[in-house]
């Protein structure tokens, strides 16, 4: 709530009976945990996991699509970047909606959008169009998808939260393994299936597959409950009680009567009364001053962009070798190894990568428009079981690094080691002697920069004071998307032109990140209460 706000509060009392009232967070303490917040976690799942479908899906069609969308190196980087690009250019509309708006309708809109768009993507023959299905999904992902997590942390008291949001947090991580898995399982397969009219092969079944999450998320949403702190927050405080009651009963037990609490202490925000336009444009220009003082302030720029340039560089890595790999294998499944049989050293990567040394190429060798041949990849299925593997790798060892990373020393420590395997793997994947040592590499890299990734967010609550956590939080968030847009159309660029550049570069970048990483920023808080002060009466 604003500092504004706060001046203006006007406290209203429901009461139910001549008991105290009390506010919302001994009222959501004495609720417990327990059975209520299991089933609504899992009817949040499938929301969660929607966001994470719309931002992977596309990797894993690249062989399959080329033809049938006309894909070159550049426009298949065009095409896993373009979610990431929404999410961007979108994600700052969402924080001045979400107050006027209830989080379940949010869901119930954005699923029913996504599940369409997810159909729609299926059945398109445009390049054009399809990216721009893709660009609808991202603002999706990047907005209403992307807040389930706050909606479920309204439901649980600060004894419970720290606990809950690192098992959620895994929970979510697991849709990442479940596209890799789907790929393995359909686009192998020589499926055609005619829908309407429309011949369905085996990618755009896959397509089709992968819009189950929002449909089943759909159903859901329509069951969850309003969050309490919103029903109060807008007045209903009948209803928040009634809820209260409800999460009391299911999870201890007891009857709803014998719930303590009969009476609620509500603050009216005034922000709700006053005209939309208005209230966001004070929480904008709040924003901005917390901006201002991040990166304008001695006592926080060093610490803020330690973890900017950490976030940029964990999450360019992450995104851009879990997108590529199930595709840059397909690539080298399909070598020509018969024509390099004659020459006496093992090929590198960069050399199995190119089109020209490819089985499919080798019929349009003679032509001239060779560049502009569409191949026909051989998909094997071990390609894609070898990306789930690589998925279930990373969220396993980022969760279990989770429970290690618990004092500065031991972060900077698994960090260093992070980014220094990051650097060794980036730069000896175009050396190694085979596709499996190659593929260890890249599976490496994947790993150990979503470690960093998690790493880096941890630091950021250590090291930024909490007057200013959400703001730094919210722009590590952007940051992590334009690492991914900036990450995905370099080094499809690259693989392009000059394939060693790609490799190298990510490597070069591991190795600025291991130096920054040497100089761990301490905690500024003795000055946060000043901080707080000042951004009250700039406010």
């Amino acid at each position: 709530m604003l500092a504004s706000d706060r001046e203006n509060d006007k406290i209203a009392t429901i009461t139910d009976n001549v008991n105290e009232p009390a506010d919302f967070n001994k009222a959501i303490s004495t609720t417990g945990y327990g059975v209520f917040n299991v089933l609504l976690l899992l009817a949040t799942l499938p929301i969660a996991w929607t966001a994470i479908f719309d931002t992977t899906s596309g990797a894993f069609i690249l062989a399959s699509a080329e033809c049938d969308l006309e894909l070159t190196f550049f426009r298949k980087g065009v095409l896993v970047a373009f979610p990431y690009i929404a999410m961007t250019t979108t994600a700052f509309i969402w924080d001045y909606i979400t107050p006027y708006v209830s989080m379940k309708i949010l869901f119930m809109l954005a699923l029913l959008t996504d599940s369409i768009l997810n159909i729609v993507s299926s059945g398109v023959r445009s390049y054009y169009i399809f990216i721009i299905v893709k660009f609808l999904s991202g603002i999706l992902a990047g907005g209403p998808l992307a807040m389930v997590m706050t909606y479920l942390t309204e439901f649980h008291s600060a004894r419970y939260k720290p606990r809950f949001t690192t098992w959620v947090g895994f929970l979510f991580a697991v849709a990442n393994i479940v596209p890799a898995a789907l790929g393995f399982t359909i686009l192998p397969l020589n499926w055609h299936i005619d829908i309407f009219g429309q011949d369905y092969n085996s990618w755009r079944i896959y397509l089709l597959i992968c819009s189950i999450p929002p449909v089943v998320g759909l159903v859901t949403a329509t069951m969850l409950p309003e969050s309490p702190k919103y029903l109060m927050a807008i007045g209903r405080s009948d209803a928040a009680l009634k809820l209260l009651r409800r999460m009391y009963c299911m999870n201890t037990r007891q009857p709803s009567e014998t719930f303590p609490i009969k009476a609620l202490l509500v603050r009216q925000k005034t922000q709700l009364t006053r005209p939309v336009l208005e209230a966001s444009l004070e929480r904008l220009r709040v924003s901005l001053y917390n901006t201002k003082l991040l990166l304008a302030t001695t006592a926080y720029l060093p610490a803020f962009c330690f973890v900017s340039f950490l976030q940029f560089g964990s999450m360019l890595g992450f995104n851009t070798m879990r997108l590529w790999v199930p595709h840059l294998f397909i690539i080298l499944n399909n070598f020509d190894a018969a024509n390099w049989a004659s020459k006496d050293r093992q090929p590198t990567i960069c050399e199995m990568l190119d089109r020209h040394a490819a089985l499919p190429g080798r019929q349009y060798l003679n032509c001239t428009n060779f560049d502009d041949a569409c191949f026909k990849w051989t998909i094997n299925p071990v390609i894609y079981q070898n990306s789930t593997i690589i998925a279930s790798s990373a969220v396993v060892f980022s969760f279990l690094a989770g429970f290690i990373t618990t004092t500065k020393l031991r972060k900077q420590i698994i960090m260093l080691m992070a980014f220094l395997i990051s650097v060794a793997s980036s730069f000896g994947i175009n050396w190694a002697q085979s596709p499996p040592y190659m593929l260890t590499l890249a599976s490496a890299v994947i790993v150990t920069t979503r470690i960093a990734g998690n790493i880096v967010t941890a630091v950021n609550v250590d090291v930024i004071p909490v007057p200013l956590r959400a703001t730094s939080t919210s722009i590590l968030a952007v940051i992590g998307n334009i690492a991914a847009v900036v990450g995905n159309l370099i080094f499809s660029a690259f693989l392009g032109t000059k394939c060693i550049v790609a490799f190298m570069g990510l490597g070069c970048l591991f190795s600025v990140c291991f130096c920054v990483s040497l100089f761990f920023p301490q905690p500024v808080r003795e000055s946060s209460k000043k901080l707080a002060e000042a951004s009250t009466s700039k406010v």
